[in-house]
């Protein structure tokens, strides 16, 4: 029996051979945790303990210490389901990059259509995963509206504020030629250390990095792995991501100069002018929520749960003489600890 190329399970195990549509922030500090069952995200919850075991005298036994508490923390997950249209139109014309002589059929140019719509959803989707990283990382909330049939709601935010409170500021402005960076970056990772974080990179905008090499007392303090012959040999790294060095902690440093398009259709830069991050890689984590969607019209129609990542979905309109292709994924990002990790203003 031959396959139905366009059917839901088809679809399915074609993206799941597809490569991991790769973003910088997203990738770098949050651990994809799969999907899960359940209709919210549940993880546990407590603060660091710092308790030092008693000091006994020999033979009086043991002395009893506390255990640490914790709290059961749940949040919804979050629907994105772009979608793609494809009509007359569109199957009749050349397509984008075909050949003028020896064209398609319409049948065709729908296949490659579907997936070159599968493989932009599914960047949209990781565009929209790295925005959601972004926002945790910088205000420790996840606070999104939704669009409804009508458009965007202007009056349902949903908001999980994970109570994050690791903001830093210097006394003296990066910028400013007598600022101690070197001692404010220590007194950041003194923070992150409190708050029983690790420290593997620092993550700065543009403007950051060039203050922080434009001061002249911080390049005598700055590892000199990647120097040659007084030369700071930076290193690109695609997206945005440039290598910098090392600080004197032995932390990674990376200039981070990638934007991405609002909502509301303005560009802007992933990392705010003046931001830097310090923390550890996989601090957060994403789960994904189950995708339950209606495959068929009429009697027959029903509903089907899939526990996947991605879900694609096929249908078409009569009336409108045109097929959509939808791809829906549930997620929401959580914090392992949200004391792990320190925003800083710093110009």
């Amino acid at each position: 029996m031959p396959i139905d190329i366009y059917s839901t399970r088809a679809q399915l195990a074609a993206i799941e051979q597809l490569p991991h549509e790769y973003s910088f922030l997203y990738d770098t500090f949050c651990a994809d945790m799969g999907a899960v069952e359940e209709d919210k995200a549940i993880w546990d919850f407590r603060k660091g303990d710092r308790q030092m075991a008693p000091v006994v005298h020999p033979g009086v036994g043991g002395v009893l210490m506390g255990r640490q508490g914790y709290e059961t923390r749940e949040v919804g997950f979050c629907t994105i389901a772009p979608e793609r249209l494809i009509d007359n139109p569109d199957l009749q014309k050349r397509a984008f990059g075909e050949e003028i002589l020896g064209a398609m059929t319409p049948a065709q140019r729908e296949k490659k259509m579907l997936v070159r719509d599968l493989v932009d959803m599914r960047r949209a989707i990781q565009r929209r995963r790295e925005w959601m990283a972004r926002q945790v990382l910088l205000t420790g909330k996840l606070s999104v509206f939704r669009y409804t049939n009508e458009g965007r709601d202007l009056n349902t935010t949903l908001v999980a504020d994970y109570g994050f409170t690791q903001n830093y500021t210097p006394d003296t402005p990066w910028s400013d030629g007598s600022a101690k960076i070197d001692s404010d970056m220590r007194e950041i990772y003194d923070l992150v250390y409190d708050g029983l974080g690790i420290v593997d990179m620092i993550v700065m905008a543009p403007d950051v990095a060039d203050a922080m090499m434009d001061n002249s007392k911080y390049i005598k303090q700055f590892d000199g792995r990647n120097i040659n012959m007084g030369e700071i040999n930076t290193k690109y790294r695609g997206q945005g991501v440039r290598f910098i060095g090392w600080n004197s902690d032995g932390v990674e440093m990376y200039s981070f100069a990638g934007k991405f398009t609002d909502d509301d259709g303005t560009v802007k830069p992933i990392l705010p002018s003046g931001t830097l991050i310090a923390g550890g890689k996989g601090m957060l984590k994403c789960l994904h929520g189950p995708v339950t969607q209606v495959e068929s019209t009429g009697a027959d129609a029903q509903h089907r749960t899939y526990i996947k990542k991605e879900v694609p979905l096929r249908y078409g309109s009569i009336d409108g003489n045109s097929i959509k292709n939808r791809l829906t994924s549930c997620p929401t990002i959580v914090p392992f600890n949200v004391d792990a990790w320190v925003v800083a203003n710093v110009l």
